[in-house]
């Protein structure tokens, strides 16, 4: 059981679950540019919240605290997901930059 401050709860229900689910229909809309911000913000501090409480912090959700035969499993996912939110940021200043591009070479 991980368990957070009052903070990291809040954090985790606004940053990591509902901005990326906010910004996913705001890509298919008029407003694509805002919502391609929002998903590489999201995606960046889902990642920084990661890699602190996964590798850098001594929690009880560190790499380093789980042991016995779940610690190799622990291990790979907490990779495996830090590689996808840094792709999902990357993907989405991608997204951010193509979008803002298009829409200053509509109002030239």
């Amino acid at each position: 059981m991980v368990s957070l401050n009052t903070f990291g709860y809040i954090y985790v229900m606004v940053v990591i679950t509902l901005a990326p689910l906010i910004s996913v229909p705001l890509l298919f809309t008029r407003s694509q540019t805002v919502g391609a911000l929002l998903l590489a913000l999201s995606m960046f501090g889902s990642f920084m919240f990661g890699v602190w409480y996964h590798f850098l912090s001594s929690t009880n959700d560190n790499v380093s605290q789980i042991h016995g035969p779940w610690h190799s499993v622990f291990l790979w996912t907490a990779i495996s997901l830090a590689i996808v939110e840094l792709a999902g940021t990357l993907a989405g200043f991608w997204l951010y930059r193509a979008s803002s591009t298009e829409y200053r070479k509509s109002d030239a």
